[in-house]
């Protein structure tokens, strides 16, 4: 009985990786059209490997518009294939068809999962949609931990540069690290991960990361074509769950999507198959 009580709990309540990465990432990019049905994908995964993830019902979502106005949207339930595993897994869609022009943000706040190394970690996500005319672009989903663009954040090519601030309850992070990962299209196997001179895994060539300065500015480059993501993690005290105490940690995700030099349309293998 207590074993079968243990496994319950891992598989209810114990996310499959350390610290997935909400991903919201729609096709062929993340422009839009008024009144020309936008779909966007929502789930779990670990980006730079191709990994996906089960994703539990997320606990708020809705669309920002360029006249920061809250419109409720519907998640409807989705499959993507684990490529590592051959299993499918639960994501979600968001169909969009929109009544007014300029930039749009879909925001998207987890609720608490708890990882492997045992910390409860709550995720907050966000891409942007530019319909025809540039205007928000800098709006605020109003997250505890978010990043602020100060570069357009849409319309990049090979090598695009993002300038960038992280904010804490509306104050700037200093010191604080923020990663920066390209969303594999396909699941890489061991074989297909860059290696060192050593022969070992090189993580830092998958996963770039950078510093805030004191006022919590940053800047990243963006090398390849395809959807990226930024990542910043911060600690948030104690909280209780299960009648256990963990560790709290929230981390804030910036989708941006970064278009090719050349003709080219990035397929990816774990999602469904869009018209």
């Amino acid at each position: 009985m207590i074993f079968i009580l243990v496994f319950i709990f891992i598989n209810l309540f114990v996310s499959s990786s350390l610290a997935y990465k909400l991903f919201i990432i729609s096709f062929p990019d993340n422009y839009g059209k008024m009144k020309k049905e936008k779909i966007f994908y929502v789930g779990a995964a670990e980006p730079a490997f191709g990994a996906i993830y089960d994703l539990k019902p997320p606990k708020r979502f809705f669309l920002l518009t360029s006249d920061k106005k809250t419109i409720k949207v519907t998640l409807l339930r989705t499959k993507y294939e684990d490529k590592a595993l051959n299993l499918e897994r639960i994501g979600y869609k968001i169909q969009l068809s929109l009544e007014t022009k300029g930039d749009h943000y879909i925001c998207i706040e987890s609720d608490y999962y708890l990882t492997r190394d045992l910390k409860l970690t709550k995720s907050f996500a966000k891409v942007p949609l530019h319909v025809e005319i540039e205007k928000g672009w800098d709006n605020f989903c109003g997250f505890d931990l978010e990043i602020k663009p100060y570069t357009r954040p849409y319309g990049f090519s090979d090598r695009g540069i993002f300038w960038g601030q992280v904010l804490y309850n509306n104050k700037p992070l200093s010191n604080v690290s923020v990663e920066f990962e390209r969303f594999s299209p396909v699941f890489l196997n061991l074989e297909d991960l860059p290696k060192d001179s050593y022969g070992e895994i090189n993580y830092p060539y998958l996963k770039k990361t950078v510093k805030t300065n004191k006022d919590g500015f940053f800047v990243v480059s963006l090398e390849k074509p395809g959807w990226w993501v930024l990542t910043v993690k911060r600690g948030a005290g104690i909280k209780t769950f299960g009648n256990t105490s963990y560790p709290v940690e929230i981390a804030s995700h910036f989708w941006i999507y970064v278009f090719p030099s050349k003709e080219e349309n990035l397929k990816y293998n774990f999602l469904e198959k869009t018209p």
